[in-house]
């Protein structure tokens, strides 16, 4: 499989460099070589990430850096978090095997997967989860489910590997989802809009509506000629409340 149709794993603000080396070394073990790093602690490029990562250079030597999580998945139209951690947000929660298999799926498509992991201490908060349109959860006992970093990217990529033999056939044939950034500028100028209108009622809960809302599009995995029907229909609809013309009434 071309690099280019292997799912790109992103680890969010790793604070220590040996964790990023031993990352790598799990997913050159499988066959993965796709790596972003969002705001690592230390400064990158670091020679303790190549000293633990066992020779999986040419894993670290692309990996791309990145502001921010939004940059890192702009071009991914599909999204996966990780996190043992409850979330109040309504986000499909799959184990292991059925997020590879469907990443698997997702590549024959030839379409960018993003695997996302938390930084060491404390995980994916819930504005980056609401981004994913699933939660991939690994079975561990759930009174310890604890995995260092390296840990929980070896297990998907296991995963990943053991499901690169299958495929669904009809699933290539479907239209693949917009990229996070195209799908990010809906939700900036449905979120403007809802503003205009006086939707948030205050300001306390704006944060807790805004990470909902954009969950549920994250999840829907809209694609490019879904999300331009939602653009109109936001046009349409930001027209009427101005006082443009209403057809139905005509």
């Amino acid at each position: 499989m071309p690099d280019t149709q292997q799912p790109v794993i992103v680890l969010v603000s790793p604070q220590l460099p040996e964790n990023i080396g031993m990352c790598a070394r799990a997913m050159l073990n499988c066959g993965l070589k796709r790596l972003r790093l969002v705001t690592p602690r230390k400064h990158w490029p670091h020679d303790v990430a190549y000293r633990t990562s066992a020779g999986a250079d040419e894993v670290l030597d692309q990996a791309g850096l990145f502001a921010s999580l939004d940059e890192a998945i702009a071009d991914c139209q599909h999204v996966v978090a990780t996190t043992a951690r409850s979330r109040a947000l309504h986000v499909p929660i799959l184990d292991a095997e059925a997020v590879a298999q469907k990443v698997v799926s997702w590549d024959r498509q030839a379409t960018n997967t993003a695997i996302v992991f938390g930084t060491e201490a404390s995980g994916l908060d819930s504005d980056m989860v609401s981004r994913a349109e699933c939660v991939l959860r690994f079975a561990t006992n759930p009174d310890f489910p604890t995995l260092n970093l390296a840990q929980s990217v070896l297990l998907f990529a296991w995963e990943w590997r053991t499901a690169s033999g299958l495929g669904d056939s009809e699933s290539s044939q479907e239209e693949a989802p917009a990229p996070h950034s195209d799908l990010e500028t809906f939700f900036q100028r449905l979120e403007g809009a809802l503003d205009v209108r006086g939707f948030f009622l205050t300001p306390e809960l704006r944060p807790t509506v805004t990470r909902t809302l954009r969950s549920l599009f994250s999840r829907m995995a809209p694609a490019s000629r879904e999300l331009a029907l939602l653009h109109g229909l936001l046009t349409a609809l930001m027209k009427e409340a101005d006082g443009g013309p209403n057809r139905e009434k005509e």
